[in-house]
């Protein structure tokens, strides 16, 4: 489909029958898009076709003035903005953020850089005002200031572009017009000759034969003024800027001469000009394009990197976890020991008292076999002396001898026994004594090992404690790396969406290239561009057509 203008009053016309069509086809989109997500239609529905109806009014008030393109080139980012919120939720809402790019590279059409940061200006005001109040119909979740500034960041990158292109453009234009202008003159002043020349034979052809040769040189010259003008405007329909009349003109025509050169100059000079921009531009691209690809490997290689240490840190916080629920149960099983042992302390502290009572009640039956060893004694002594008497007694007292030597002998066995019993005596207390200091001893012992448990309860309760502070920290640094994650898988997805921007600008800027290629203007730096035979047919009538003012551009 193609659209003719021969200047740009008429591209701009053209164009703003283009934006105002792709509002209502934008409209058409959300409506859809709205209905294949299954959400209410009437708030969204009638937004849309408001804006739509708007910036039909808007140009049919303002006309084709640079404020009716500025409101329709506004309306077209509020459709945007309207698809997006259509897709609130869905998945595919952050993928329609790359429709402000598009729409904005569509608003080059009217070559006017007030419409592209009057549309700028609606997309930096529409984020940054619904990320705060409404952030579900800007982006997926919550509202992210960080991808808003993202965002413009990349806007404002292709609005500098598009303002370059568009003033290139209109630098462009006005050069053209100029030297078509030149051009035209040049035409009617060899018109005006040829009808003075006319006149002049018809003058001659009256009366005045004398000056016949005369007349036929003058035709001759016109003539030739006539052919050598037509091929070098010829030339110049083909493209060939470097066309030079250098063939002398009679007195008469020597202007156009001076004039056509001075057309032409001014034209390759502008060609020239228009060339060296679209050679920056398309670099400019290149750079671009070759940025975002890098940029775009970086970050995919950050994001399997952080996803690698997300899944890393999961598993160190899970075994971090059970050491301290290790930690925590140790504890426990220590202060058991600890109550144990000091449970354990108080029994041995029971059996070294009840050791002393035995020792204690040993020294009393010591003493009572001592009484019992000296009655023995004293009796022993009695019988003893009773055998004396009986013997001194004779006959009548030897029966109480034999009793006394009963006593006696009785009495020596008691002290015997009493001496056998002083002898364990003895040794029991001696074996109570030692189980008296073993038990103390071991008391002791008891004592240090419960010391040193409730040192161990402290120290393991700390490291419980420390474990769970561990675990704690760990699982805030798990959600800050898996946040990380998130946020750079969403920067490589814009990434990507500036690669496809820069690789549209640089075809763009290829496609101009191959216009300009068109034209022959003889500098160096233009020898690399390629002029097929074909191309130079197709663009062969369009030029032409523009030297006479009636044709396509």
């Amino acid at each position: 489909m193609t659209f003719a203008f021969t200047n740009l009053d008429e591209q701009r016309r053209i164009g703003g029958k283009l934006i105002v069509s792709l509002c209502w086809v934008m409209a058409v989109v959300v409506i859809s898009a709205r209905l294949g997500v299954h959400g209410s239609l009437l708030g969204l529905g009638a937004a849309t076709l408001l804006v739509a109806g708007g910036a039909t009014f808007a140009r049919t008030i303002a006309g084709e003035g640079s404020s009716g393109r500025a409101l329709t080139g506004v309306a077209l980012m509020a459709q945007v903005s309207l698809l997006v919120a259509a897709l609130s939720g869905h998945a595919w809402q952050i993928d329609m953020h790359m429709t402000y790019f598009a729409a904005l590279a569509a608003l080059v059409v009217y070559c006017d850089w007030i419409v592209i940061v009057a549309a700028t200006a609606t997309v930096a005001v529409h984020h940054l005002g619904l990320n705060f109040l409404l952030p579900a119909l800007v982006f997926p979740g919550q509202g992210d200031l960080g991808r808003v500034v993202v965002h413009a960041v990349i806007l404002v990158g292709e609005a500098a572009a598009l303002i370059g292109v568009t003033a290139s453009l209109n630098r462009m234009f006005a050069l053209i017009d100029a030297d078509r202008s030149k051009a035209e003159a040049a035409v009617n002043a060899a018109q005006a000759a040829q009808d003075l020349a006319e006149a002049a034979r018809r003058s001659e052809e009256d009366g005045r034969a004398a000056f016949a040769q005369d007349q036929a040189r003058a035709e001759q010259i016109r003539a030739q003024t006539v052919s050598m003008l037509g091929q070098a405007l010829s030339r110049l329909a083909d493209g060939d800027l470097t066309t030079r009349i250098d063939a002398e003109f009679g007195t008469e025509f020597s202007q156009i001469k001076l004039d056509f050169n001075a057309a032409a100059a001014s034209l390759r000079k502008a060609m020239e000009a228009i060339s060296a921009a679209t050679g920056g531009i398309r670099a400019g691209s290149d750079e671009i394009a070759g940025a975002s690809d890098d940029l775009s490997r970086r970050t995919e290689t950050q994001a399997a990197s952080l996803e690698q240490t997300a899944a890393a840190l999961d598993e160190i916080t899970a075994t971090v976890k059970q050491g301290a629920d290790g930690a925590r149960r140790a504890s426990v099983v220590v202060s058991s020991a600890k109550t144990d042992a000091q449970r354990a302390g108080e029994v041995v502290r029971d059996a070294v008292t009840a050791m002393g009572q035995i020792e204690q009640s040993s020294g009393q039956i010591t003493q009572i076999i001592g009484v019992i060893d000296e009655i023995a004694f004293q009796t022993n002594l009695l019988a003893l002396n009773a055998g004396v008497e009986a013997a001194r007694a004779g006959d009548s007292g030897r029966g109480f001898a034999v009793v006394a030597q009963e006593v006696r002998a009785l009495a020596q066995r008691s002290a015997e026994a009493a001496k056998q019993i002083k002898g364990l005596i003895a040794t029991s207390s001696d074996q109570v004594r030692r189980g008296v200091d073993l038990v103390g001893d071991t008391g002791a012992a008891l004592e240090g090992i419960v010391a040193k448990v409730a040192e161990m309860d402290g120290i393991i309760a700390a490291i419980a404690q420390s474990s769970q502070e561990q675990a704690g920290g760990l699982s805030q640094v798990n959600v800050a790396v898996n946040q990380m994650d998130q946020f750079t898988q969403q920067n490589a997805a814009m990434v990507e969406q500036a690669t496809a921007a820069a690789s549209a600008l640089r075809g763009e800027a290829e496609e101009l290239a191959r216009r300009l290629a068109l034209f022959r203007t003889g500098d160096a730096s233009a020898k690399g561009a390629v002029r097929t035979p074909a191309v130079i047919q197709e663009a062969r009538a369009p030029a032409r057509a523009v030297v006479g003012g009636r044709g396509k551009f």
